[in-house]
């Protein structure tokens, strides 16, 4: 009976999968300085995770195929006399199986009450999310997966090739889950895989109107290769930005397609990690003089991650790089616009530990964006009190150069606490 109801409930999002209405931000902006994110679990191109893990039920509990979490997170501004910006709670409710012996599957929904001191509170009180919800079927060499779910190029999160899924503000990063179609090929060394999107989701201010006569669509193809100590994959696709581009003549933003070649590669030094990724962006949107332009891009990023036991390392570079640049390019902003640069640089460093043998861990990161145009710093502390019930930390500063795009965080500081139980 457990598993007939089991496999009920993935078998009705699977129509929802196919509905016509479109789940995108509404807006670019969480908190009361602007930024959008909550949190989302991370699903690799690869799905190697996936393939049909998960599905045993632990019966010594009711209700053993159904996990609940319960989320309650607190946000302050210690600027403006430690006020409230964030009070919300959110239910997570999900279900993972076997539909087959060939097929897997997942559902995700999460519900958030915001409660009267939340800055979100002044649009909507609540929020009902679809997190996850897909068919995962594995025959031969061939995986297919469809459904609502994310998947990530390349070797860095958020780097120059992981743009298929849109992500969240700076100050709180998220990947959102779209509906997606996938097909992967394993071979013995070698991979190969290909995903459509018929319906890209947007992030979208609230401040700007977009515009969009044409129904656009994305579809990427991944070659990866492995070798001992040593991976690479080579990709292309048409894309749509994540973030719409304001054009400075009419105030009116735009998401037109692009197309993508990329190359990524990591490699193993003992206890070290190499990541790089490379993109070439072609036919991107830009201001200039008075008109949006199409622009061609040089991405790329480069990582060290190391290993000390318990400790973790992790540099990176990342560069934005305008291969046909003029000098009346222009960056808009909430407040107007700014000139671009050609080059544009971003530094990050983070360090993660345990605390003894204690169930506390820490971590702090910086990350210096646009040329110094930016200085985020995020300091960490978690508690997994037990195996079900998880409190975490959280204090962030930036500094901001007044003239430059990211003005308005200049002094933003928040600190923000979160109970999380699982059952």
């Amino acid at each position: 009976m457990v598993k007939l109801v089991n496999k009920l409930i993935i078998y009705i999002f699977v129509g929802l999968a196919f509905s016509p209405f479109v789940l995108a931000d509404d807006s670019l902006f969480d908190d009361d300085v602007l930024f959008d994110g909550s949190d989302k679990e991370f699903d690799g191109w690869s799905d190697d995770a996936d393939l049909f893990e998960g599905d045993e039920i632990n019966s010594t509990r009711p209700f053993a195929w159904l996990n609940i979490g319960v989320t309650q997170k607190w946000g302050f501004n210690p600027v403006n006399d430690w006020s409230t910006t964030k009070e919300r709670t959110e239910l997570i409710l999900g279900t993972t199986g076997s539909i087959s012996a060939t097929g897997y599957g997942e559902l995700e929904l999460k519900a958030t009450k915001y409660w009267p001191s939340d800055s979100y509170h002044s649009t909507k009180s609540s929020d009902v999310e679809i997190e996850r919800a897909f068919l995962q079927f594995s025959f031969d060499r061939w995986s297919t997966k469809l459904g609502r779910y994310t998947i990530g190029w390349g070797e860095l999160e958020g780097g120059a090739l992981d743009v298929v899924n849109p992500s969240g503000g700076l100050t709180d990063p998220s990947i959102t889950s779209q509906w997606l179609i996938s097909a992967t090929r394993y071979g013995g060394k070698s991979d190969i895989s290909v995903f459509y999107n018929p319906n890209p989701s947007i992030t979208k201010s609230a401040l700007v109107s977009l515009k969009d006569d044409d129904r656009h669509r994305e579809f990427g193809l991944r070659y990866g290769m492995n070798r001992e100590g040593s991976d690479m994959a080579f990709y292309a696709g048409q894309l749509i930005p994540n973030n719409a581009i304001k054009n400075l003549t009419d105030g009116v933003a735009y998401a037109s397609p692009y197309e993508l070649l990329g190359f990524g590669m990591n490699k193993v030094f003992n206890d070290y990690l190499l990541k790089f990724d490379i993109a070439y962006k072609r036919n991107l949107q830009h201001n200039r003089l008075g008109q949006l332009v199409e622009a061609d891009r040089m991405d790329w990023d480069l990582a060290f991650d190391i290993t000390k036991g318990d400790r973790q390392w992790l540099f990176s570079i990342n560069s934005q790089y305008w291969l046909d640049f003029f000098n009346d390019y222009s960056t808009p902003t909430l407040l107007g616009s700014v000139s671009s640069e050609k080059n544009s640089m971003t530094y990050m460093a983070n360090v993660s530990d345990k605390i003894g043998e204690t169930d506390w861990s820490w971590n702090l990161s910086n990350i210096v964006a646009a040329n110094n145009d930016l200085s985020l710093i995020t300091a960490g502390l978690d508690w997994d009190i037990s195996d079900n019930l998880n409190a975490k930390l959280t204090a962030t500063k930036a500094n901001a150069k007044l003239d430059r795009a990211f003005s308005l965080l200049d002094d933003y500081q928040r600190v923000n606490l979160e109970v999380k139980f699982q059952y």
